[in-house]
């Protein structure tokens, strides 16, 4: 799948899941703003596609999440929120991460 798939399927849907081929596609073609290693969950990435925000992360089942972002501040937030998550997790709190919400 092409970037521009990849971007109007993730346009229709909250989120979508991708092959490792097409996560290859993806970052080749977007300017990578952060990548954050999880320490969990492999790296959470902050994507950009000429104006659009992308968030990658890997869920727990091993498949690679993209959705889209509104904002830089909605893209923050949503890092912020999953790095808490994980930091919560890492001090055994028993939580777990909604990948798909």
């Amino acid at each position: 799948m092409d970037i521009l798939s990849i971007l109007r399927k993730t346009r229709k849907n909250k989120y979508i899941i991708l092959t490792e081929s097409d996560l290859k596609t993806l970052l080749a073609g977007c300017k990578i703003l952060q990548e954050i290693e999880t320490n969990i969950s492999d790296k959470i990435r902050l994507l950009k596609f000429k104006d659009e925000l992308i968030i990658q992360e890997k869920s727990n089942k091993g498949e690679f999440l993209v959705r889209l972002m509104k904002t830089k501040k909605e893209a923050d937030e949503f890092i912020k929120e999953r790095l808490e998550i994980y930091d919560r997790m890492w001090d055994g709190c028993g939580c777990r991460v909604d990948y798909y919400n």
